[in-house]
C-alpha cells in the first residue's frame, strides 16, 4: 500500500466535500420552484391551459388545436418512448421553440431558463403521474444516412406500407380518408398534418421527424412505429417527407448518431 503524504491526506476529505456540495448545488439549480412556477403559469399559461391545467382557459374554446390538458401527464413532443412521461428537457424545448402553426408560441425571450424550470415544476403538479413515475430513457437516434433519390423512393414505399395516406392523404396534404373522423384522447377533433408545408410543429431537422416516428405522439392517433419499421426504413420515411417540400433541410452527407435528452434540442 502506498502511503499518502500528510498534507494531501488532509486535503482529500475537503475536496470530496466540496465536490459533493457542488453536485448538490448543481442539482438544486436544475430543479424548478413550484411556488415561483405558479406565478409564471398564471401570467403566461392559464389563459389557454386554465387555472387547473385542464385546457379550459379563457381562450381555450377558440384555440385549435385545443390547449393541452396537463392532468393526464400526456404529451406529444417527447424524446421518450411511447406512453412515457416527457423529460424536463422535452418540456423546456417546447417552451423555447413553441409549436409551429399553433397558438403555442416561443417563450425563449419572455422567460429565463430559471422561470422555464419553475413553470415546468408547477405544470407537473397537475398530474399525479409525475409523483409516481419517472420518464423512460430517451430514445437513441442512429446515424442519418445521406438524403438521396434512392432513399426517397424507398421512403415512399414505407409511407404506403404503413398506410400513412389513410390519415395524411396520398399527396400527404392531411386529407386522407380518415382525416375528418379523427380525435385526440380528450375527444377534440384533430387534423392530420399537411406534410408538404415544409415545417413541422416539433422541428424540421431529420432527427425531429425520425423521433416522431419512433416515439409516436401520445394523446393523438399518431402511433409509434418503433416495433413496425427498422431504423433504416424510418430514415427513408424521413427523406420521403423531406422530399415533399424544398423548405425542409436535407442532410446530403449523413450525420452522427443523436441521443435526445435533457438539455439537448
Amino acid at each position: 500500500m502506498i502511503a499518502m503524504p500528510a498534507r494531501t491526506a488532509r486535503l482529500v476529505p475537503a475536496v470530496v466535500t466540496l465536490l459533493i456540495m457542488a453536485g448538490r448545488d448543481l442539482a438544486q439549480e436544475e430543479v424548478g420552484d413550484v411556488h415561483q412556477g405558479k406565478v409564471v403559469y398564471e401570467q403566461y399559461c392559464a389563459l389557454c391551459h386554465g387555472e387547473q391545467g385542464d385546457g379550459n382557459g379563457h381562450y381555450g374554446e377558440d384555440t385549435i388545436p385545443a390547449p393541452r390538458d396537463f392532468r393526464q401527464g400526456t404529451f406529444n413532443w417527447r424524446s421518450t418512448p411511447s406512453g412515457s412521461l416527457p423529460t424536463d428537457g422535452d418540456l423546456e424545448k417546447t417552451l423555447i421553440n413553441g409549436l409551429f402553426g399553433t397558438s403555442m408560441s416561443s417563450f425563449s425571450a419572455s422567460l429565463t431558463h430559471r422561470q422555464r424550470l419553475d413553470v415546468i415544476a408547477y405544470i407537473k403538479t397537475f398530474s399525479p403521474r409525475f409523483g409516481t413515475e419517472k420518464p423512460e430513457a430517451p430514445i437513441t437516434i442512429p446515424p442519418e444516412p445521406a438524403y438521396t433519390t434512392e432513399s426517397v423512393t424507398r421512403g415512399a414505399a414505407v409511407y404506403k406500407k404503413m398506410q400513412c395516406a389513410q390519415c395524411h392523404g396520398d399527396e400527404a396534404q392531411g386529407d386522407g380518408e380518415s382525416a375528418d373522423d379523427l380525435a385526440d384522447d380528450w375527444g377534440n377533433p384533430i387534423v392530420p398534418y399537411d406534410l408538404t408545408e415544409g415545417h413541422l410543429k416539433c422541428g424540421n431537422q431529420g432527427s425531429d421527424i425520425y423521433r416522431v416516428f419512433i416515439t409516436g405522439l401520445n394523446g393523438t392517433p399518431m402511433p409509434s412505429f418503433a416495433d413496425s419499421i427498422s431504423p433504416a426504413e424510418a430514415w427513408d420515411l424521413v427523406h420521403f417527407i423531406q422530399s415533399l417540400s424544398a423548405d425542409y433541410p436535407k442532410n446530403l452527407a449523413g450525420a452522427a448518431s443523436t441521443r435526445i435528452g435533457k438539455g439537448e434540442p
